[in-house]
């Protein structure tokens, strides 16, 4: 159940790219959240987009992608969350506890799901020291005009992203890379046809950068995985007052809870000093 990551180089253009075709990793997040349809593409997309933000960082350990309605939105969707880390990925969506009708609307609109204006903010852990945060607020249809905008005001770099279906694929300028090798660059991603996008292997699609001299860099493999435990979930409710955990508790004095990110059930047994 594992997808690929390709990063690669363009020494004609003194840019660089990472892509990933992630159709296990959609399928495994899909079927663990219940999701289908265009949510579940649009959950899958943000999954990938935390893999190719971490592809990018110098040594990154862990990168998380969260994508939250403004307050007040009446959007179906509330949250989004995906991170990255050692080859998994994970990931959850917050709904809004009302209905929603999407009757007469476009799901492929990102702002039918969670609204005109979005907060995207990102955690960038490189395993030392404190962790880059960073937050933005933009409005658009689409999550890699988002991703584009985020890579522009906050990392200060150049980039272009494509997400189609489970296919992620993003370049991005180097700092020797002038406007028109930038240019060059976005030309040939451009002119990738939508026929491959849709399902063409990635290695076919670096074809198409063959004249920018292309060649991998090197792969990652990646699948959709949690790694929760009993032992974390001990000491997530740690944090509950003891009046409280002796109110969710059952006759037993065992709390059953269950992880966002992987649906998992866990029996937590309430200690004994909470009595």
């Amino acid at each position: 159940m594992n997808d690929k990551l390709i990063r690669f180089l363009l020494p004609e253009t003194h840019t660089r790219g990472a892509i990933i075709r992630g159709s296990n990793i959609v399928a495994e997040a899909s079927r663990i959240h219940g999701l289908t349809g265009q949510v579940a593409e649009l959950f899958g997309q943000a999954l990938l987009s935390s893999i190719l933000l971490l592809s990018i960082n110098k040594g990154g350990m862990r990168q998380v992608l969260q994508l939250d309605a403004l307050p007040g939105s009446l959007a179906p969707v509330k949250r989004i969350m995906a991170e990255t880390s050692h080859g998994a990925v994970r990931g959850y969506l917050g709904w809004r506890e009302e209905k929603i009708s999407m009757h007469g609307k476009s799901e492929h609109c990102l702002s039918r799901w969670m609204g005109g204006v979005i907060r995207l903010s990102t955690v960038r852990d490189l395993g030392v020291g404190q962790p880059y945060i960073s937050t933005i607020e933009h409005d658009s249809e689409f999550l890699a005009d988002h991703l584009v905008h985020y890579l522009n005001q906050s990392v200060q770099t150049r980039a272009d992203v494509i997400l189609s279906g489970d296919l992620a694929l993003m370049i991005e300028a180097m700092p020797d890379c002038d406007e028109e090798q930038w240019f060059e660059a976005v030309k040939c991603l451009a002119s990738i046809p939508d026929s491959e996008l849709a399902g063409a292997d990635p290695a076919q699609i670096l074809s198409r950068f063959t004249g920018l001299g292309c060649h991998q860099a090197g792969t990652d493999v990646y699948a959709y995985h949690c790694n929760c435990t009993l032992e974390k979930m001990r000491d997530a409710i740690e944090s509950i007052p003891g009046e409280q955990l002796l109110d969710l508790a059952d006759e037993h004095g065992k709390i059953r809870v269950s992880c966002q990110y992987c649906d998992k059930f866990y029996e937590v047994e309430v200690a004994q000093e909470h009595g």
